[in-house]
């Protein structure tokens, strides 16, 4: 019990230090952030509104939870719209422990947890405000409620009900894939145990009744309250069909995963393929099945759509977890396989884990370099802790190599791994801050163009993309319009009137010569994108236009 709370305690470190010290970052966090906002000032619960129109993007639940969180203070923060992920990122590790130790024991679910915990891609979603921990949560515990029943420690009737209502609520937070994910990995289990009879015990028509009648209670909401601005079907077709089949903003091949997850995983990525290796083996043992299964089904599940992010496979990171946590201890252990071969620690443990050790006291070295593509403020003295912490953490683990149980090993790789997350948080994310918000930008909006947008005249933007979602949440509700059409915002600059917009540095730059030069740059911003200016066609030398 021990190890367990120290797994959930460094969790909780990891994932809540400093999530309230910086701002929420483009293009996703201001989107749910600005959502919830607009539902806790605008009243809009049943559709998510994001900069004043309806959102078909995502369903409501991520929002609701922001939005609940948010409400005892009046005002959405960096703190209550990232802290349902730090929630749902705790039960998740709780849940793989369980798992863990139901089919191992104490020590092996510790591990588990310790590893999912400091896997990259999950400690980087469980301090985010976006869906994907929300929804990794979702399905882990809905799995959890068919692993019950297969074990016949939970009544059929009772886990099916559990399962089916959670997949409602992995649906309400992201879509349809919220059901037929885990729905796909518990009907593939039972087709390769050759038991898929056994779907008559589990509440095979009260699941699915359950399953609907929560779904629907919402759609007559949205469709209600929403005024029919809501069409679940368009939402349906936009979002789901059309990136499954065509993809809209991530287009990528079928072998996307298996390039971006050795990234994704680590530092545990050089011991997954020998934890693959090792369950194929013992595939007469069902646990092994079922997590050969969950892995496999969600990578080749995404891998089969056209739109592809490397956040779509954060459902399998539990099952990739227990896979390492199990191979770590079967070799700490030196079992026998089925053919009575003792396993080698060396090959399938400890040479991944020198390699492991090794690629960090590189990025170590490394990371000074940080420096040249880092804001003014983020000096190679500034990155020092980083440098220490993370070449600190290379160096215990290969004196652990030496001659330490990999189990401690394992341990040790973890605890170094959390450390160097913590001087991310504390050092690295508050100093990129300030290339990274949209803040100055939407405070600068709501001071300049603050009484026109209150007379209903529009700040107009083009060739944003996000943008505006983080601007409309630091301008504290200032909707800029979007426009695709040159033209329309050429005839908006050049109104006699004060006119405001916000645009792209090479949209700028392809406006006439001459309207350029009529024109303020009152603010300007750098994203991911590029530059992104804030212009008025009023003078630099119009104190009330300008703010001056």
């Amino acid at each position: 019990m021990k190890s367990a709370r120290f797994a959930l305690l460094l969790t909780a470190l990891i994932a809540c230090w400093g999530i309230g010290s910086y701002d929420l970052w483009a293009p996703d966090e201001p989107y749910f952030g600005e959502g919830a906002r607009e539902m806790v000032v605008d009243g809009h619960w049943a559709v998510p509104h994001v900069n004043g129109e309806v959102t078909t993007d995502k369903p409501p639940l991520f929002f609701w939870l922001i939005a609940l969180f948010s409400l005892p203070s009046g005002a959405v923060s960096s703190f209550t719209a990232r802290f349902p992920s730090v929630l749902a990122a705790l039960v998740s590790v709780a849940l793989t422990m369980r798992l863990g130790r139901r089919w191992d024991n104490s020590e092996a679910g510790a591990l588990a947890g310790l590893i999912l915990a400091t896997s990259y891609m999950f400690w980087d979603k469980s301090r985010t405000a976006q869906i994907d921990a929300l929804l990794c949560v979702l399905i882990t515990a809905a799995l959890v409620a068919f692993l019950s029943f297969r074990a016949g420690e939970c009544n059929g009737r009772t886990a099916g009900l559990l399962f089916w209502a959670l997949t409602a609520l992995a649906v309400l937070a992201k879509g349809p894939v919220g059901v037929l994910v885990p729905l796909g990995i518990a009907l593939t289990t039972l087709i390769v145990d050759r038991d898929l009879r056994s779907w008559k015990r589990f509440a095979p028509l009260a699941g699915p009744s359950v399953f609907m009648m929560m779904i629907a209670a919402w759609i007559v909401f949205a469709s209600v309250d929403g005024g029919g601005e809501y069409s679940v079907w368009g939402a349906f077709e936009k979002h789901v069909l059309n990136r499954a089949v065509y993809g809209m903003h991530h287009k990528q091949p079928p072998w996307y995963f298996l390039t971006v997850l050795p990234v994704q995983l680590l530092p545990w990525s050089a011991l997954v393929p020998g934890a693959l290796l090792l369950a194929w083996r013992r595939r007469s043992d069902p646990i092994n099945r079922y997590l050969l299964v969950h892995v496999l089904f969600v990578c080749v599940f995404f891998s089969i759509w056209t739109e592809k992010r490397s956040l779509y496979v954060l459902p399998a990171f539990p099952a990739f977890a227990l896979l390492v946590a199990r191979l770590v201890m079967t070799a700490s252990r030196g079992e026998s396989d089925q053919h009575g071969a003792r396993v080698p620690s060396l090959r399938w443990v400890k040479l991944p884990l020198i390699a492991t050790a090794a690629g960090l006291l590189v990025m170590g070295v490394a990371l000074p370099s940080l420096a040249k593509r880092a804001p003014d403020g983020l000096v190679v003295p500034t990155l020092f802790p980083a440098v220490v912490v993370v070449c600190g953490g290379a160096m215990v683990l290969l004196i652990a190599l030496r001659g330490a149980a990999t189990t401690t090993i394992a341990r040790s790789l973890a605890v170094a791994m959390a450390a160097v997350y913590l001087v991310v948080a504390i050092v690295l994310f508050p100093a990129f801050n300030p290339i990274k918000s949209m803040r100055a930008m939407g405070e600068r909006v709501r001071e300049v163009a603050g009484d026109a947008a209150d007379r209903g005249e529009p700040v107009l933007a083009y060739d944003m993309g996000n943008a505006v979602q983080a601007i409309a949440f630091y301008s504290n509700g200032i909707y800029c319009r979007p426009v695709e059409q040159r033209g329309e915002l050429v005839s908006h600059l050049e109104s006699p009137k004060p006119a405001f917009a916000v645009l792209s540095r090479k949209a700028f730059e392809a406006l006439a010569p001459e309207l350029r030069a009529r024109l303020s740059t009152v603010a300007s911003s750098q994203m991911a994108r590029g530059e992104v200016l804030f212009v008025t066609n009023q003078t630099s030398d119009a104190p009330n236009a300008l703010g001056r």
